[in-house]
C-alpha cells in the first residue's frame, strides 16, 4: 500500500511545484562558477535534462505532463540556484542536501505529475496506487511508495504532485497511467539529442534504351479535350485551442486557471534603508517595526535583529545561538528577498508568508512572529 504524503503549509517540503518553461532573469548570471567552466550554463544544462526527462499525453477531456527527476539534475539545479540566491559556500551545501531529501534522488526514482481537467467533469484518478505504475525494461509492473494526497482529488482545472517509486538499477523504464481515457497511456523518459542520420543522396544511374524501329506515319486521332479539374478543397477551419497561456509563465498561466490569485506584497531589495531612528518611538506602528526586522533578516543582519526583540526574547537566547537559528532559516531569509506576506494574527502575533522560487518549483514557507509593547515601543517576540 503506497504511503500519501500531505506536504502542510509551515513544512520546508515542497507545498506546490509548478513547473516554469522559463526564468530569463537567471540567464546572464550563471557564469564563472566553480562547479562548471565559463562555455557551460548551469540553468542551460538544467533545462535540457528536464526537456529529456518530460512526458506528455493528451486524454479524454485533458492533457498530463509527467517529470522524471534524475541524479544529474543536482548538481546543475544546486548551481544555477545558488549563483541566482548569491548563497554562500555553506548556504549551497545545506541547499544541496535539502535538494536531494526532499525530492528523495538517494533512494527513490522521483516523478512530478501534473493534470489539466478541461471537461464538463473532473479527472479522478483515485486510487492514485492503483491507476499509476512503473515499468521495468524487464515487464514488471511497480506500485508507488509514496504519493502527494492532492493526486487522489479530483482534478478541477490543474492538479499536481510528487510521486515516489523504489531506486531501479536499470533506468530504461517508463510510466502506466490509467483514467485518461479507455486505455492505459505510457510515458516514456529515453529522449535523445541525438539527430536523425541523413540520407545519402544517391547518384543517378545510366540506362541504355533501345530505340524500335521507325514505322510509318499514321493519321492523328483526335483530340480529347480534358476534363476540368475537381473544385479545390477547402481546409478546415483551425480548432480554437483548449486554452491560451497568454501569461509570461507557466506560473500565472495557473494561478488563471485555478482562480486563486492572492495578492503578495513584494519588498524592493535593490534599494537598502537604514534603520530609522523613531524605532523605538511611542508613535512608530507595529507593521513598521515588523518590516523593519524582516529587512535586516534579508539583509542577513542578525545582530540587528538580536536588539529590535523583547527583553525575555533576550533572557530565553543569547545573541550568538540567536545569529545560528537565523542561519538555518535559509528558506525563510531567501523568500524575504523576492515575495513574502503578513498576516496578522489577533493584536501581538503576526504569521509571514514568504514564497521562494526556483528554477521549476516554488517553495512556500512561514514563521509566526510575536510582538509586544515594551516602555511605550514595539519589540519582537522571537
Amino acid at each position: 500500500m503506497a504511503e500519501i504524503l500531505s506536504f502542510p503549509l509551515n513544512s520546508k517540503l515542497i507545498k506546490r511545484i509548478i513547473l516554469l518553461p522559463v526564468m530569463i532573469l537567471l540567464a546572464g548570471n550563471f557564469f564563472g562558477s566553480s562547479a562548471f567552466s565559463a562555455e557551460t550554463n548551469p540553468y542551460d544544462e538544467t533545462i535540457k535534462i528536464l526537456e529529456r526527462r518530460t512526458s506528455t499525453h493528451w486524454g479524454q477531456d485533458c492533457f498530463v505532463w509527467i517529470v522524471n527527476y534524475p541524479e544529474e539534475l543536482t548538481d546543475s539545479w544546486v548551481e544555477a540556484e545558488a549563483i541566482r540566491a548569491g548563497m554562500s559556500d555553506a548556504e549551497r551545501e545545506r541547499f544541496r542536501k535539502n535538494f536531494i531529501s526532499d525530492l528523495r534522488l538517494d533512494n527513490s526514482e522521483t516523478f512530478l505529475v501534473s493534470v489539466y481537467s478541461f471537461g464538463n467533469r473532473p479527472i479522478n484518478l483515485s486510487p492514485v496506487n492503483e491507476n499509476i505504475s512503473l515499468l521495468s525494461s524487464s515487464g514488471e509492473r511497480i506500485k508507488p511508495l509514496k504519493y502527494d494526497s492532492s493526486l487522489d482529488n479530483p482534478a478541477a482545472g490543474v492538479v499536481q504532485g510528487l510521486v515516489f517509486f523504489p531506486k531501479q538499477i536499470n533506468k530504461d523504464y517508463v510510466i502506466g497511467l490509467k483514467g485518461m481515457g479507455r486505455s492505459e497511456r505510457i510515458f516514456s523518459f529515453t529522449q535523445t539529442e541525438t539527430p536523425a542520420p541523413v540520407k545519402e543522396e544517391k547518384k543517378p544511374e545510366v540506362v541504355v534504351v533501345n530505340l524500335p524501329k521507325r514505322q510509318p506515319k499514321k493519321k492523328p486521332e483526335p483530340v480529347k479535350e480534358p476534363e476540368p479539374p475537381p473544385p479545390p478543397m477547402i481546409p478546415p477551419k483551425p480548432i480554437q485551442p483548449l486554452f491560451q497561456d497568454t501569461s509570461s509563465d507557466m506560473e500565472d498561466f495557473v494561478k488563471s486557471v485555478k482562480n486563486n490569485n492572492v495578492p503578495s506584497q513584494k519588498i524592493d531589495t535593490t534599494v537598502k534603508t537604514s534603520r530609522p531612528s523613531n524605532i523605538d518611538n511611542a508613535y512608530t506602528s507595529r507593521e513598521t517595526v515588523l518590516r523593519k526586522f524582516l529587512m535586516l533578516w534579508a539583509d542577513n543582519s542578525p545582530f540587528e535583529m538580536y536588539e529590535m526583540l523583547s527583553d525575555t526574547s533576550k533572557k530565553v537566547i543569547s545573541r550568538e545561538n540567536f545569529a545560528k537559528e537565523v542561519s538555518k532559516a535559509s528558506d525563510i531569509r531567501a523568500g524575504l528577498k523576492s515575495d513574502y506576506r503578513i498576516d496578522w494574527v489577533g493584536e501581538e502575533r503576526a504569521k509571514i508568508i514568504t514564497t521562494h522560487k526556483t528554477l521549476v518549483f516554488k517553495s512556500v514557507s512561514t514563521r509566526t512572529l510575536g510582538i509586544t509593547r515594551e516602555g511605550g515601543a514595539w519589540k519582537i517576540i522571537w
